[in-house]
């Protein structure tokens, strides 16, 4: 069962108190109920929730893949170091980010044609990333900012569904990588297990308040 807020809880300026809620109330949980699974219609509402995070100039430099097939995900599971829940959940999601700027192409046309950028801008605008992705490390940092947006709006979209899904670093980068036939220029970035609640999950942990975190002008 999600947490539930009183609707004085939720922030005064809200526009949309539901979203407000949403993001208040979702956790990262550990109890599926193993005897349900998501839907195919689910799934891809899931992935279309996430594709439309915001991106680098609309890039959109990330690929899903979605491991549903019981001795698949036994795989999974050995491959994210044992974690059992994985398994209970009935559907892991690998977040995939690209480390070069591979839709350019198509999506610096889109602007054009949006009407957006003209002709010459466009193909500067390009040239610009490509050579920004050319560095390794800088492809690198792309490819897991960009694509943790969209694991952001995936696990959003599953609570607002009523579902749990649990975001995970702790994988075999090359494992998974190598087991689920990722390109040379794509890089595992999140590793989310999504299904059905098994029922209540622990109290959350406190956080690191406001008055902490919060830094004004500078550091």
């Amino acid at each position: 069962m999600s947490e539930q807020l009183a609707a004085e809880d939720v922030a005064h300026d809200a526009e949309f108190p539901e979203l407000i809620e949403g993001l208040q109330t979702r956790r990262s949980g550990h109890n599926f109920d193993p005897e349900e699974d998501i839907s195919d219609e689910t799934l891809e509402a899931l992935i279309e929730d996430a594709a439309i995070a915001p991106s680098s100039y609309n890039l959109q430099p990330w690929e899903f893949v979605a491991v549903q097939d019981d001795e698949r995900l036994d795989e999974v599971v050995e491959l994210a170091y044992g974690q059992e829940h994985i398994r209970d959940a009935g559907t892991a999601i690998l977040v995939v980010g690209h480390t070069n700027a591979k839709t350019a192409d198509a999506v610096f046309e889109d602007w054009v044609d949006a009407g957006r950028m003209d002709e010459e801008t466009a193909q500067q605008t390009k040239a610009q990333t490509a050579e920004m992705y050319d560095d390794d490390g800088m492809g690198r940092d792309y490819a897991i900012r960009n694509a943790s947006l969209a694991a952001e709006n995936l696990m959003l979209s599953a609570h607002a569904r009523g579902l749990t899904a649990t975001p995970m670093i702790g994988f075999d980068q090359e494992g998974i990588a190598e087991f689920l036939g990722l390109p040379d220029d794509e890089i595992p970035v999140m590793l989310l297990a999504v299904g059905p609640s098994g029922g209540e999950e622990p109290d959350r942990l406190p956080r690191r308040s406001v008055d902490e975190i919060l830094h004004r002008e500078s550091y």
